[in-house]
């Protein structure tokens, strides 16, 4: 039985960093918008290179960031 690979890191982050902005943490979606740049700018060799293709999930996410601290001013 073969396992399925592990999801991206930044598929975790993203997936966190939703869930923040539903939840109207800034605090917390602030660190975690931080660490997906970090996980999705860096690249550790070609092994580690984000291959993200579909980025709309990402873009709305920043929107969803964006709503939110135009919320609390």
């Amino acid at each position: 039985m073969t396992e399925k690979p592990m999801r991206r890191l930044s598929d975790k982050i993203l997936l966190a960093f939703s869930q923040a902005c539903q939840q109207q943490d800034l605090e917390v979606a602030e660190v975690l918008h931080r660490a997906l740049e970090l996980v999705m700018t860096r690249s550790a060799g070609n092994e580690d290179i984000e291959k993200r293709h579909d980025v709309q999930e990402v873009l709305e996410a920043y929107d969803n960031l964006r709503n939110l601290r135009s919320e609390r001013g």
